[in-house]
């Protein structure tokens, strides 16, 4: 399965905010957090949502349309 990077934040909240808004759309998604120490380094960490790459259109316009990325 090939995934895409749909959007990223540093905030808890604003990923679990996301990934609701993508699961009542009908859009799988998963995370990978980069905030632990392998990731985190000199700036810190974020963590990552992704989205199957078929389903990263609709997942950036769910995501546009509900105010989560700022176009």
């Amino acid at each position: 399965m090939d995934t895409s990077l749909v959007y990223f934040s540093i905030s808890d909240i604003k990923i679990v905010t996301a990934r609701h808004i993508l699961s009542e759309a009908g859009i799988e998604s998963f995370t990978i957090n980069k905030k632990d120490s392998a990731y985190a380094g000199i700036l810190g960490g974020k963590v990552e949502l992704y989205v199957r790459t078929d389903q990263q259109e609709d997942a950036r316009k769910v995501l546009e349309e509900s105010g989560v990325l700022e176009e």
